[in-house]
């Protein structure tokens, strides 16, 4: 099938890819029906496709997939499995968005032509956020998400023509919304519409707030600042983020594994808050032990308590 109205939001977790989602889904030439990884997660590097029963199995346990009442022809093969999920998202005359956190260079493995958006937040404010989801423990682990996003981004820009992305910056959309999406309109071939800032009347968000943008000046502390900056500084420089006034340091070994330590217990009791200490452990021990009914029941169960703390 063809792609030419088909747009990939391409940003890190936690750098305002959902608000992006509810701003362009509210201009009536425009459906983005939010996150779309499931995609592409199980394109093995290379651009090898997986094996279709596999990634069918895959998808009955994945909890955004079940979320888009997607239909699954048993008969098709990857790519054309694939096709038959945009063709059920696609509507007449109107371009389709999907978000995508992770893997972007493997896009163009399926849609070569696809137009694609670049959305950058400063990882500082990634890595604090990643916190309070869950994800890590502290900002040392948080920021790396970001990191193996934007290297993704970097392997994409040489497999794509320059006419083919436009970057725009969270904290761009933030304090001047008007002039980003107008940007975006115009990249995209819509009219520019100030109905995307009504989002509000009909979502969870408020509007752009000023003050969401650059936190990381308020709520990180001085080592806080310099783990992100220790194993980000390369890539922010790149991107056009200023370094801190801090200068990079240098970790021992002691110190490392505090970090570690401390992340994964973070991590452990999230989950336990979350979900409860007898699912966790069913959870995790049916994976060890390769118990597939029963680990995916318990990851049906998680997913299901997941729902219920989606903004």
């Amino acid at each position: 099938m063809r792609h030419d109205n088909l747009i990939f939001i391409c940003g890190a977790l936690r750098s305002g890819s959902t608000l992006t989602h509810v701003i362009l889904d509210n201009h009536h030439e425009i459906k983005n029906p939010g996150e779309f990884d499931f995609l592409f997660d199980q394109i093995s590097d290379g651009g090898v496709f997986p094996d279709v029963k596999k990634y069918q199995e895959w998808l009955s346990l994945h909890r955004i997939f079940q979320s888009k009442c997607l239909s699954i022809d048993s008969s098709l093969d990857y790519p054309e499995l694939i096709d038959s999920f945009i063709a059920q998202l696609t509507q007449v005359s109107c371009v389709l968005a999907l978000n995508i956190h992770r893997h972007f260079d493997l896009i163009p493995y399926l849609f070569p032509k696809a137009k694609l958006i670049h959305l950058i937040r400063d990882p500082r404010d990634v890595a604090r956020s990643s916190i309070g989801m869950g994800w890590a423990g502290n900002v040392y682990y948080g920021v790396d998400h970001w990191i193996e996003t934007e290297k993704s981004w970097k392997r994409l820009q040489k497999k794509i023509a320059p006419e083919q992305f436009l970057e725009l910056r969270f904290e761009e959309l933030i304090l001047s919304p008007e002039i980003i999406l107008q940007r975006i309109c115009e990249f995209i071939g819509v009219p520019y519409s100030g109905s995307m800032l009504n989002y509000a009347d009909n979502s969870t968000y408020s509007k752009p707030d000023p003050s969401l943008v650059y936190q990381w000046k308020k709520t990180l502390s001085k080592r806080e600042i310099q783990y992100v900056e220790l194993k980000a500084h390369d890539l922010m420089g790149s991107l056009g983020y200023i370094l801190s006034e801090y200068p990079l340091i240098t970790l021992g070994f002691l110190e490392r594994a505090k970090l570690k330590i401390s992340n994964k217990l973070f991590k452990l009791k999230f989950s336990i808050k979350r979900h409860g200490l007898m699912l966790v452990l069913k959870h995790r021990l049916s994976r060890l032990f390769k118990l597939d009914s029963m680990n995916k029941s318990a990851t049906l169960k998680m997913n299901e308590i997941n729902k219920l703390y989606l903004k």
